[in-house]
């Protein structure tokens, strides 16, 4: 006996359902593309869209200072050339970065207000060093940029900036020494291959790049900014090989490349010494 219309629609619904159970249970599941596998997730270090309220430009954007630029000869501008004034550019990269530019305003705007506050301010000792209290709120300035903006767990503080840099230059703007990462600039001694790992796009970092030239690596400011930025990254480095959390003093010392070197060699561990001497006669005075 032939079917009704209502048999036939009936027996069409329910092939439709049963065809979407047996593809829910036995289809495979969808592969990684290509682009999935090749882009590890991040890590909380390089987490996109933190900013800092000092930055002088939104997320994706980065400071340019004022410059000469040239324009149209007129009445006014015969010479063709007229000031553009400081204002923001567009990243041209999805990263944040900075430049010396906006470091340098950000630490001119900003670091003057932390000199009242001692919390704030590496301990006024000079450490037997002529320079020694020279650069106080610049190491100010920039571990709480950092800290801020990184969000480790357990914060950096201005009285270790200030050992390591007591042991990298003596705070003295030195020449340029050798070491096996090229050239160590500066008072914290940023070396050529870690200014070209802090500004490369797709290199191991994956945000908050810095952009400096070698002359521009060397300035106080920009060299301190640059080298703070560099020994969180050795830390959270060091943390990942190991396996576990390590204090600052160590990632002092994988920022000098002697981590590995610890109990074997007689002149790390002298350097490591020197450091900790320090680092505690800061820390000893501030609980006074």
């Amino acid at each position: 006996m032939p079917s009704s219309d209502s048999d036939k629609i009936l027996m069409a619904v329910l092939k439709r359902v049963l065809k979407k159970a047996f593809d829910l249970i036995f289809s495979p599941k969808r592969s990684e593309t290509k682009e999935e596998k090749k882009s590890p997730p991040k890590t909380s270090d390089e987490a996109a869209g933190k900013s800092h309220p000092w930055r002088l430009c939104p997320i994706g954007q980065h400071w340019v200072r004022a410059h000469p630029l040239t324009v149209p000869a007129s009445e006014t501008r015969p010479e063709r050339v007229t000031t553009r004034r400081g204002h923001c550019r567009v990243n041209k990269s999805k990263t944040e970065f900075y430049m010396a530019e906006e470091l340098t305003e950000i630490a001119e705007r900003y670091f003057g207000e932390l000199a009242s506050d001692p919390q704030m301010m590496p301990t006024p000792d000079t450490l037997g060093f002529p320079n020694g209290n020279e650069y106080d709120l610049l190491i100010a300035g920039w571990t709480k940029f950092w800290n801020e903006i990184l969000e480790p767990k357990d914060p950096l503080t201005p009285d270790f900036v200030k050992a390591l840099i007591a042991t990298e230059s003596s705070f003295l703007l030195p020449r340029d020494q050798h070491s096996r990462d090229g050239a160590a600039r500066g008072l914290i001694q940023v070396t050529e291959n870690t200014r070209k790992i802090l500004q490369n796009l797709k290199g191991e970092l994956q945000d908050h790049h810095i952009e400096l030239t070698p002359e521009e690596s060397r300035e106080p400011t920009t060299n301190i900014a640059a080298g703070i930025r560099w020994l969180h990254h050795k830390k959270r480095l060091a943390e990942r090989r190991l396996k576990r959390p390590i204090t600052w003093e160590e990632a002092g010392a994988e920022y000098k490349g002697i981590f590995p070197q610890l109990g074997k060699v007689k002149k790390s561990d002298q350097i490591m010494k020197d450091l900790r001497k320090l680092h505690k006669r800061l820390k000893d005075q501030r609980k006074q």
